[in-house]
Protein backbone atom coordinates (compact mmCIF):
# COMPACT_ATOMS: atom_id res chain seq x y z
CA UNK A 1 0.00 0.00 0.00
CA UNK A 2 2.44 2.73 -1.25
CA UNK A 3 0.34 5.17 -2.20
CA UNK A 4 -1.29 5.29 1.28
CA UNK A 5 1.66 4.66 3.43
CA UNK A 6 3.68 7.40 1.59
CA UNK A 7 1.32 10.05 1.87
CA UNK A 8 2.45 13.67 2.35
CA UNK A 9 1.40 16.93 2.99
CA UNK A 10 -1.08 18.36 0.43
CA UNK A 11 1.88 20.93 -0.68
CA UNK A 12 4.22 18.51 -1.06
CA UNK A 13 2.83 16.39 -3.50
CA UNK A 14 1.26 19.10 -5.71
CA UNK A 15 4.98 19.92 -6.11
CA UNK A 16 5.55 16.71 -6.34
CA UNK A 17 3.53 16.44 -9.65
CA UNK A 18 3.96 19.43 -10.91
CA UNK A 19 7.54 18.48 -11.31
CA UNK A 20 6.40 16.15 -14.11
CA UNK A 21 5.75 18.78 -16.68
CA UNK A 22 8.90 19.61 -17.65
CA UNK A 23 9.99 15.73 -17.84
CA UNK A 24 7.38 13.73 -19.21
CA UNK A 25 4.42 13.96 -22.10
CA UNK A 26 0.56 12.64 -22.21
CA UNK A 27 -0.07 10.07 -24.56
CA UNK A 28 -3.41 9.55 -25.60
CA UNK A 29 -3.33 5.53 -27.28
CA UNK A 30 -6.59 5.06 -29.25
CA UNK A 31 -7.24 0.97 -30.06
CA UNK A 32 -10.72 0.37 -32.11
CA UNK A 33 -12.88 -3.00 -31.36
CA UNK A 34 -10.70 -4.97 -34.04
CA UNK A 35 -7.17 -3.80 -32.71
CA UNK A 36 -8.51 -4.91 -28.89
CA UNK A 37 -9.13 -8.16 -30.06
CA UNK A 38 -6.10 -9.44 -30.73
CA UNK A 39 -3.70 -9.18 -28.14
CA UNK A 40 -6.14 -10.77 -26.05
CA UNK A 41 -6.42 -13.77 -28.63
CA UNK A 42 -2.57 -14.00 -28.35
CA UNK A 43 -2.24 -13.97 -25.00
CA UNK A 44 -4.59 -16.51 -24.44
CA UNK A 45 -8.27 -15.93 -25.53
CA UNK A 46 -11.48 -16.17 -23.53
CA UNK A 47 -10.00 -16.61 -20.14
CA UNK A 48 -8.60 -13.20 -20.28
CA UNK A 49 -10.76 -9.84 -20.60
CA UNK A 50 -9.96 -6.99 -23.23
CA UNK A 51 -8.41 -4.96 -20.02
CA UNK A 52 -6.04 -7.79 -19.50
CA UNK A 53 -4.25 -8.27 -22.27
CA UNK A 54 -4.52 -4.56 -23.42
CA UNK A 55 -2.54 -3.57 -19.89
CA UNK A 56 0.21 -6.54 -21.11
CA UNK A 57 0.39 -5.38 -24.66
CA UNK A 58 1.67 -1.52 -23.50
CA UNK A 59 3.49 -3.07 -20.95
CA UNK A 60 5.39 -5.64 -22.88
CA UNK A 61 5.76 -2.73 -25.60
CA UNK A 62 7.70 -0.19 -22.91
CA UNK A 63 9.70 -2.97 -21.91
CA UNK A 64 10.87 -4.22 -24.97
CA UNK A 65 11.43 -0.55 -26.96
CA UNK A 66 12.29 1.52 -23.69
CA UNK A 67 13.46 0.14 -20.31
CA UNK A 68 15.29 -3.48 -22.75
CA UNK A 69 18.03 -2.97 -20.25
CA UNK A 70 16.89 -0.64 -17.62
CA UNK A 71 16.71 -2.37 -14.36
CA UNK A 72 15.24 0.18 -12.40
CA UNK A 73 12.78 0.97 -14.90
CA UNK A 74 11.77 -1.90 -16.44
CA UNK A 75 7.80 -3.10 -15.62
CA UNK A 76 7.52 -6.16 -13.28
CA UNK A 77 4.22 -5.11 -11.64
CA UNK A 78 0.69 -3.78 -11.88
CA UNK A 79 -0.86 -1.81 -9.13
CA UNK A 80 -4.59 -1.86 -10.09
CA UNK A 81 -7.53 0.00 -8.33
CA UNK A 82 -10.14 -2.71 -7.94
CA UNK A 83 -13.77 -2.51 -6.71
CA UNK A 84 -14.71 -4.52 -3.84
CA UNK A 85 -18.49 -4.05 -3.85
CA UNK A 86 -20.58 -7.04 -4.24
CA UNK A 87 -17.18 -9.44 -3.42
CA UNK A 88 -19.22 -10.37 0.13
CA UNK A 89 -21.85 -8.22 2.11
CA UNK A 90 -20.00 -8.10 5.29
CA UNK A 91 -16.99 -6.10 4.00
CA UNK A 92 -19.36 -3.74 1.54
CA UNK A 93 -22.60 -4.57 1.43
CA UNK A 94 -25.36 -3.58 -1.89
CA UNK A 95 -26.11 0.37 -0.56
CA UNK A 96 -22.74 1.00 0.58
CA UNK A 97 -21.79 4.11 0.40
CA UNK A 98 -17.86 5.11 -0.53
CA UNK A 99 -15.34 4.83 -3.27
CA UNK A 100 -14.94 0.81 -2.33
CA UNK A 101 -11.90 0.77 -4.08
CA UNK A 102 -8.18 -0.60 -3.26
CA UNK A 103 -5.10 -0.74 -4.64
CA UNK A 104 -3.85 -4.66 -6.16
CA UNK A 105 -0.81 -4.67 -6.19
CA UNK A 106 0.46 -8.12 -8.76
CA UNK A 107 3.35 -10.79 -7.75
CA UNK A 108 6.47 -10.04 -10.44
CA UNK A 109 5.97 -11.35 -13.76
CA UNK A 110 7.62 -14.59 -14.73
CA UNK A 111 9.00 -12.89 -18.01
CA UNK A 112 8.67 -8.81 -18.24
CA UNK A 113 9.37 -9.70 -21.80
CA UNK A 114 6.59 -11.82 -22.37
CA UNK A 115 2.65 -11.02 -23.32
CA UNK A 116 1.44 -14.51 -21.85
CA UNK A 117 2.92 -13.71 -18.89
CA UNK A 118 2.18 -10.89 -18.36
CA UNK A 119 -0.89 -11.21 -18.67
CA UNK A 120 -1.88 -14.26 -16.45
CA UNK A 121 -0.31 -12.57 -13.37
CA UNK A 122 -2.12 -9.33 -14.21
CA UNK A 123 -5.43 -11.97 -14.05
CA UNK A 124 -4.40 -13.87 -10.86
CA UNK A 125 -3.90 -10.57 -9.00
CA UNK A 126 -7.38 -9.20 -10.23
CA UNK A 127 -8.52 -12.60 -8.92
CA UNK A 128 -7.21 -12.94 -5.88
CA UNK A 129 -8.49 -9.20 -5.51
CA UNK A 130 -11.87 -11.59 -5.34
CA UNK A 131 -11.65 -13.36 -2.69
CA UNK A 132 -13.23 -12.31 0.71
CA UNK A 133 -10.23 -14.09 2.49
CA UNK A 134 -7.69 -12.20 0.89
CA UNK A 135 -9.94 -9.18 1.52
CA UNK A 136 -10.98 -9.06 4.96
CA UNK A 137 -7.25 -8.64 6.71
CA UNK A 138 -6.48 -6.08 3.91
CA UNK A 139 -8.98 -3.66 4.50
CA UNK A 140 -7.70 -2.92 8.53
CA UNK A 141 -4.77 -1.49 7.88
CA UNK A 142 -5.88 0.58 4.93
CA UNK A 143 -8.85 1.79 6.56
CA UNK A 144 -6.32 2.72 9.22
CA UNK A 145 -4.09 4.95 6.72
CA UNK A 146 -6.75 6.33 4.91
CA UNK A 147 -7.72 7.76 8.34
CA UNK A 148 -4.44 9.12 8.56
CA UNK A 149 -4.63 10.66 5.62
CA UNK A 150 -7.80 12.29 6.69
CA UNK A 151 -7.25 13.48 9.99
CA UNK A 152 -4.21 15.00 8.89
CA UNK A 153 -4.97 16.44 6.03
CA UNK A 154 -2.76 14.71 3.86
CA UNK A 155 -2.61 13.63 -0.29
CA UNK A 156 -2.34 10.02 -1.44
CA UNK A 157 1.33 9.45 -2.90
CA UNK A 158 0.25 8.92 -6.96
CA UNK A 159 3.77 9.13 -7.43
CA UNK A 160 5.37 6.45 -10.04
CA UNK A 161 6.83 3.76 -7.44
CA UNK A 162 9.93 1.61 -9.43
CA UNK A 163 9.14 -1.04 -11.52
CA UNK A 164 5.32 -0.74 -11.87
CA UNK A 165 2.51 0.53 -13.58
CA UNK A 166 -1.03 1.86 -12.30
CA UNK A 167 -4.10 0.37 -14.44
CA UNK A 168 -7.30 2.76 -13.80
CA UNK A 169 -9.63 1.35 -16.07
CA UNK A 170 -12.86 2.60 -16.56
CA UNK A 171 -13.40 -0.03 -19.54
CA UNK A 172 -16.35 -1.45 -17.83
CA UNK A 173 -18.49 2.05 -17.89
CA UNK A 174 -19.19 4.17 -21.25
CA UNK A 175 -19.68 7.26 -19.80
CA UNK A 176 -19.54 8.44 -23.08
CA UNK A 177 -23.03 6.49 -24.12
CA UNK A 178 -24.65 7.65 -21.09
CA UNK A 179 -24.69 11.04 -21.76
CA UNK A 180 -27.31 12.16 -24.52
CA UNK A 181 -28.70 15.40 -23.91
CA UNK A 182 -30.53 14.97 -27.26
CA UNK A 183 -27.68 14.10 -29.39
CA UNK A 184 -26.97 10.75 -29.13
CA UNK A 185 -23.68 9.69 -30.01
CA UNK A 186 -22.07 13.11 -30.25
CA UNK A 187 -21.47 13.88 -26.64
CA UNK A 188 -17.93 13.45 -25.38
CA UNK A 189 -16.53 12.65 -21.80
CA UNK A 190 -13.28 13.77 -20.75
CA UNK A 191 -11.82 13.72 -16.85
CA UNK A 192 -8.79 15.80 -15.55
CA UNK A 193 -5.00 14.05 -14.30
CA UNK A 194 -2.82 11.49 -15.12
CA UNK A 195 0.86 10.70 -14.05
CA UNK A 196 3.59 8.70 -15.40
CA UNK A 197 2.90 5.36 -15.78
CA UNK A 198 -0.58 5.62 -14.59
CA UNK A 199 -2.57 4.35 -17.45
CA UNK A 200 -6.44 6.44 -17.73
CA UNK A 201 -8.40 3.77 -19.71
CA UNK A 202 -12.12 4.90 -21.15
CA UNK A 203 -14.22 3.98 -24.18
CA UNK A 204 -13.44 6.16 -27.45
CA UNK A 205 -15.47 9.31 -27.59
CA UNK A 206 -17.29 9.79 -30.11
CA UNK A 207 -15.29 11.66 -33.24
CA UNK A 208 -16.29 14.50 -35.24
CA UNK A 209 -14.90 15.00 -38.95
CA UNK A 210 -15.18 18.37 -40.48
CA UNK A 211 -19.33 19.14 -39.92
CA UNK A 212 -19.61 15.25 -40.11
CA UNK A 213 -20.24 12.88 -36.98
CA UNK A 214 -18.39 9.66 -37.71
CA UNK A 215 -20.15 6.00 -36.64
CA UNK A 216 -18.97 5.69 -32.79
CA UNK A 217 -16.55 2.39 -31.99
CA UNK A 218 -18.49 1.27 -29.07
CA UNK A 219 -15.68 -1.31 -28.03
CA UNK A 220 -12.72 0.74 -28.81
CA UNK A 221 -10.84 2.31 -25.61
CA UNK A 222 -8.65 5.35 -25.65
CA UNK A 223 -5.27 4.63 -22.43
CA UNK A 224 -3.69 7.72 -21.72
CA UNK A 225 -0.53 8.37 -19.45
CA UNK A 226 2.45 9.79 -18.86
CA UNK A 227 6.17 8.90 -20.31
CA UNK A 228 9.40 10.31 -20.43
CA UNK A 229 10.17 13.01 -23.18
CA UNK A 230 12.94 10.90 -24.36
CA UNK A 231 11.33 7.54 -24.61
CA UNK A 232 7.93 8.99 -26.37
CA UNK A 233 9.11 8.41 -30.24
CA UNK A 234 10.59 5.61 -29.54
CA UNK A 235 7.28 3.64 -27.74
CA UNK A 236 4.82 5.64 -30.61
CA UNK A 237 6.87 4.66 -33.38
CA UNK A 238 6.10 0.91 -31.41
CA UNK A 239 3.02 1.08 -30.98
CA UNK A 240 1.88 2.31 -34.66
CA UNK A 241 4.34 -0.53 -36.45
CA UNK A 242 2.64 -3.43 -33.89
CA UNK A 243 -0.50 -1.64 -35.23
CA UNK A 244 0.37 -1.93 -38.90
CA UNK A 245 1.50 -5.36 -38.88
CA UNK A 246 -1.54 -6.64 -36.18
CA UNK A 247 0.46 -7.70 -33.68
CA UNK A 248 1.78 -10.41 -35.18
CA UNK A 249 5.43 -9.42 -34.18
CA UNK A 250 4.77 -9.29 -30.42
CA UNK A 251 6.63 -12.03 -28.11
CA UNK A 252 3.71 -14.36 -27.25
Amino acid sequence: MKHLSNAGPLQEMFKLFSSWKDTYEQLNLRFSCEQLAKPRELAGGNNLTIQDSLSAYIILTLNTHCYLNDDQRRILRTNTPVNFRGVSHSIAPAGHVSNAVFMMLSDDFDDPLSLSSIVRTIRRSIIRSRDPKFLEPWLTPADGLLRKIARENLLANWGQFPNEVIVNSNLRYDWAGLVDLGYTDKCRFYTVWTDPLYFRVFHLNPVQDGTEWLPRDRNGAEVAFLLENDMKERFVSAWQKGVAANFTKVKQ
